[in-house]
This record gives structure tokens, sequence and C-alpha cells, in this order.
């Protein structure tokens, strides 16, 4: 019996890893993504790879990233080659965070997995050049080996998801509550933070010998986010429309029958310890989100142990139909700009209103993952338009490209350079005017005038440049 049971979990598990990696396959061939951050790994993963010197893409740095790429750097399918490492790491994560289930004894593991791996922020997370999924593999199989108190291979994940992204190092908070009693799982406690420590310490060596401890910070270049925007990134961006209303639903559903008592709630059985690390993995990573709210992904390691919340609390109709509907949600009702140049397609039968000055729509037969991989078309087509533009320009220009700067980058990586072209992120007014007297006249492309003032914190681009397409 027990041969037929492990033969039978094997064979889902093999089913699970399957439609993960397939429904990622046709989305990685589109660049390295929409995020500018994609990118740039590209152009620091060249860096290293040329220059033979570690290089840090942005801080508070990615060294385990960055160096894997830089090994794969030219070898003919780069940007497919980084995609498929996002995907691969989606397969890992969602077959470790199987695996613990099964071995907490949750029932409907299955459906639990099918629906982190489909939540829109994962599944788009899991298609492009960038760390989240990575770290999130570690992570995940990190938890698993915790709950088989393998204390020194948890530690060791747990330290290269660090190497990949350093705020997985706040996991050791919810790890370490699984060992309370302290007085009896003294020894699992100090072999989980040396090892976690330790391993962490060794990837983040080539950062420290080359930037000292000044990468110990992370990067924010313009003003904190409205109130709307931050409150959507974390909700919608992550959860998508069909997924935040599902959690909504189910939520005041648990509360009402909380309030009315008529019906006993399973929370009893959720693990005393499980419950208070998912509780603390939640709490920290909004706390996380909160302090640089600029991207729906880092909440990512929160979203198995939502997961787990419904998983105990609602009945199992209840909680297949929550995990049905959040995956439904990364394939309907996509929400996004309709900006031609970074924005996403829509289909005619799109909703659309004006918020704080953008167009948006909403689209009930297109989803977050469609939405995501047109604005990823849309922004390689625009950046092809500026190259060919560039490439003929007979003028001394300096051209403000903002979060165009490094896809421009890599599009003129293999080509021969024109001279009378300088390419800028964004600069400020000393060195414009010193351009300026050297004969350059300055331009931007489009809103980039507005961010190179909030970059430079002075209002002057429109006085000394003008727009270039």
């Amino acid at each position: 019996m027990k041969k037929l049971l492990s033969e039978n979990i094997t064979v889902q598990l093999i089913f699970i890893s399957l439609v993960v990696f397939l429904s990622r396959l046709p989305f990685l061939y589109v660049g390295f993504g929409a995020e500018e951050d994609s990118w740039l790994l590209a152009v620091t993963a060249k860096n290293i790879s040329t220059s033979g010197v570690y290089e840090m893409s942005r801080a508070p740095a990615h060294p385990l990233q960055e160096l894997i790429y830089s090994l794969m750097y030219d070898n003919g399918l780069f940007a497919f080659s980084t995609n498929l490492l996002s995907a691969i790491a989606s397969v890992i994560a969602t077959i470790f965070f199987a695996l613990s289930l099964k071995q907490i004894g949750f029932k409907h593991y299955l459906f639990a997995s099918f629906a982190f791996a489909f939540t829109p922020v994962v599944f788009i997370s899991s298609t492009y050049t960038i760390d989240y999924m990575l770290a999130m593999a570690f992570v995940m199989a990190g938890f698993c080996f915790l709950l088989k108190n393998n204390f020194w291979l948890a530690g060791c994940l747990l330290g290269i998801a660090i190497g990949f992204r350093i705020t997985s190092g706040a996991m050791l908070i919810p790890f370490c509550i699984f060992l309370f009693p302290i007085s009896k799982n003294l020894r699992g406690l100090l072999i989980l933070i040396f090892t976690a420590g330790f391993i962490g310490f060794l990837s983040y060596l080539p950062v420290i010998i080359t930037y000292g401890f000044s990468f110990f910070t992370f990067a924010d270049q313009f003003p904190y986010p409205n109130i709307p925007k931050m409150f959507y990134k974390i909700t919608v961006g992550v959860f998508g429309i069909i997924g935040i209303i599902a959690i909504i639903f189910f939520a005041l559903k648990i509360l009402a029958i909380k309030i009315s008592l008529k019906e006993k709630l399973r929370s009893s059985e959720m693990p005393a310890k499980l419950f208070l690390a998912s509780v603390a993995v939640i709490i920290i990573y909004i706390i996380s989100y909160l302090r640089l709210p600029q991207k729906s992904a880092y909440f990512i390691p929160a979203i198995p142990f939502i997961i787990l919340f419904f998983g105990y609390f609602l009945k199992s109709r209840a909680f297949k139909i929550f995990c049905v509907l959040m995956t439904m949600s990364s394939f309907l009702f996509s929400v996004n700009i309709t900006d031609s140049l970074r924005g996403s397609a829509h289909s005619p039968l799109a909703m659309k209103f004006t918020m704080a000055g953008q167009e948006i729509f909403v689209d009930p037969i297109t989803g977050p993952v469609f939405s995501d991989y047109t604005k990823r078309l849309n922004k390689m087509a625009y950046t092809e338009q500026v190259f060919q533009k560039t490439r003929s320009e007979q003028r001394k220009v300096v051209l403000i490209c903002g979060w165009w700067y490094n896809e421009l980058l890599v599009r003129n990586w293999n080509c021969e350079q024109n001279q009378n072209i300088k390419l800028a992120f964004y600069s400020n007014k000393p060195t414009i005017q010193k351009y300026i007297s050297d004969g350059y006249e300055i331009f931007y492309l489009p809103e980039q005038n507005l961010y190179n003032d909030q970059y430079s914190q002075m209002k002057f681009t429109d006085s000394v440049a003008k727009p270039y397409m």
C-alpha cells in the first residue's frame, strides 16, 4: 500500500511539474522581461563576463544570480536561458511547497500547489530574468527540509536563497518559530542560524570585497508612490482581480462563521507553530513591501502561507473553489495601462477609465499573464524604433532614456556604435550643462523629463531638453 501511495504521489508531482513548466514555456522567448531591472541584470552579467570583475546590478546586490548569469552570457540564447532558469525555479518552488504540505499532512496539497504556481505574480515572475523565483525555490526547499528536522540542509538552502535575494534572510524568523520551545531545540536553532548566516555571508563575499559594506542599502530612486498605486500592487498586482475577490469573499465567509458561531472553524487543526510562522511571514513581507512598495513581487514569499491559512480555515469544497479561482486569475480580467509604448494589448471588450492622468483598462478576456507578455512586446518594439533612429543620428545628442536605458544598451550589443549618441539613464543639471557646453543637444524619451526631475530632485529638464521621438 505504501509503495502504491508513493508511486501515486510521484506521478502527481511529475504532473504538477510538467503543467507548471509547459505553461511558462511560450513566454520565455520575449527578451529579458518588462522590468528594467531584468535588462539591467543582463547588462551586469555581460560586464562581469567580459571584465572578470564582479559588479553589482543594484543594491543590495544579488550575487549568486549576477555571477550565474555572467557564466551564461554569450551562449547564443542568453535571454531564453536566463528566463528558463526562472521557469525551472518556479517548478522547484512549487514541488517543494507540495512536499512541505505532504509533510504536515495537508490533504489538498495538489490544489494548493496549483494555486501557488498560478497566482499571477508568481506566474509572471517565472517567465523572465529576475531573482524572485530563484530565491523562492531555495526558500521552499529549506522549509521542506526544516519540517524534516534536517537543520543543516535547511540552513544551507536558506543561505543560498539569501545569496539570490537578501530579504530571504527574513525567513529565519518563521523558520525559528518551528523550533520552539528553544530549550528542546537549541542545537537545531543554532545549526539553522549558523548555516544560513555562513552560506549567505559566503555568497556576499564578492560584493563585500568589491564594495565593502556600502552595498547594504536599497535602490529608492523615486518618491514613495501614492496610496492607490501602493494598495493596487499588493492586492490586484499580486493576486489579480479574480484572486483578490476570492480572498476577500472567503475571508469574509470565515469571519462570518466565526462571529455567528453557527459552525466550528477548522483552525484547531492548524498546528500552533505553523499558524505563528505563517502569521510571521505575512507580517514580515507586508512590512518589507511597505518599506519600498515598488514591485508586487516583493510579496511572493507570503503567498504559500496565505494559501495555507485558507486551506485550514475552509472546508474541502470551499478551499478547492478558492484554489481554482486563484488559478483562473492569471488568465482573466487583466488590468494595465493603454499606453502604446509600454502598456499592454487589450480586447474590444476592455473597459477604460482614467486614473492619475493615465488611461487604464480592465479586460475580462485577457489575464495578467497575457497583459505582461504584450507589454514586453510593446516595449521591445519601441526600443527598436529608438535604436533605429539613433543609428542614423547626425547631431551630437545626449538622450535621457530612463526606464528604456538598459533595454537600449542590450539592443546596442554587437552593433557598430554611433559616436554622436550618448545614452544617459538620468542626468543632473551640472552634468547636462557640461554636455551642452560640449556642443550636445539634450533629448528625452517619453515621460523621462518628469522622472529625470524626480531623480535629480531639480525641476529643470524641460528648460534644457526636448522630446526625442
